[in-house]
């Protein structure tokens, strides 16, 4: 059994250590409950406080769920996707044997605003098609995204259409419309009302906010979407070469 030290370092961050360390070797296994906060705080001999403190960190940190009444369980590992790769959310929940759908919340067409403008280089008052729609893998709701698109493009774009698995290949498909490169802007952000509604959060959740323009040949923007994440759920990783020193 692991033993804290009283060495300076905080009780709470030596158990979030040790609790981190049973998740990856599975002695707290997926979706199983973990002991309670009075059977850890009589394992390691400590009082309430930093059990739990730990314990809320790695709620935060996207490991443990609290469900009431059932206490407090192991969740899944994160969804993760290669900041190199060309977005698809489908393809990167199926790459993970899950099954990915797709819930369109709104489905609009109106004059375009001033930053889908600015993105997309139209002008003031165009039409664009304005698409809510939230994201899951295994029926949980991972993103909430807004899509902008022009109306020119694709005006028999449908509600049906938009909710099929790559509305990429929609666009290539049935519009001729080819996207072969995007620009990603990360920021963290924290969820609204809305967002806090739709994704199954509190409000003021920290989040990860995601803001893609892919663009078709000649550098031609056609798709603007913000995408709000789970930052416990979701996230992305690049991998970097060491520089080679010249001879």
């Amino acid at each position: 059994m692991a033993t804290l030290k009283h060495d300076g370092i905080p009780l709470y961050v030596q158990l979030e250590e040790i609790f981190a360390e049973r998740i990856a070797i599975g002695e707290w296994a997926v979706n199983e409950t973990i002991p309670n906060e009075m059977a850890l705080c009589k394992e390691f001999q400590v009082s309430r406080g930093p059990v739990r403190q730990a314990l809320d960190h790695l709620v935060r940190k996207g490991l443990l769920h609290r469900k009431q009444g059932k206490g407090t369980m192991v969740l899944p590992p994160k969804v993760e996707n290669h900041l190199s790769d060309f977005y698809s959310f489908t393809k990167l929940i199926e790459r993970r044997n899950k099954q990915p759908t797709i819930q369109l919340l709104s489905f609009d067409t109106v004059p375009a605003e001033k930053y889908a403008t600015n993105y997309l280089k139209l002008s003031a008052g165009s039409n664009i098609f304005k698409l809510r729609r939230l994201r899951l893998a295994d029926n949980e709701p991972l993103i909430a995204e807004t899509i902008y698109l022009p109306y020119d493009i694709c005006p028999e774009l449908s509600p049906v259409e938009v909710v099929g698995p790559s509305l990429y290949e929609l666009l290539r498909e049935r519009y001729g419309v080819n996207l072969v490169h995007s620009k990603h802007y990360f920021e963290p952000t924290v969820a609204n009302e809305f967002e806090a509604g739709v994704l199954g959060v509190t409000i003021n959740t920290p989040m990860l906010l995601l803001e893609t323009i892919t663009y078709t040949y000649g550098d031609h923007p056609i798709v603007f979407s913000k995408a709000v994440m789970r930052g416990d759920r979701v996230r992305y990783y690049v991998e970097l070469n060491a520089p080679i020193d010249s001879p």
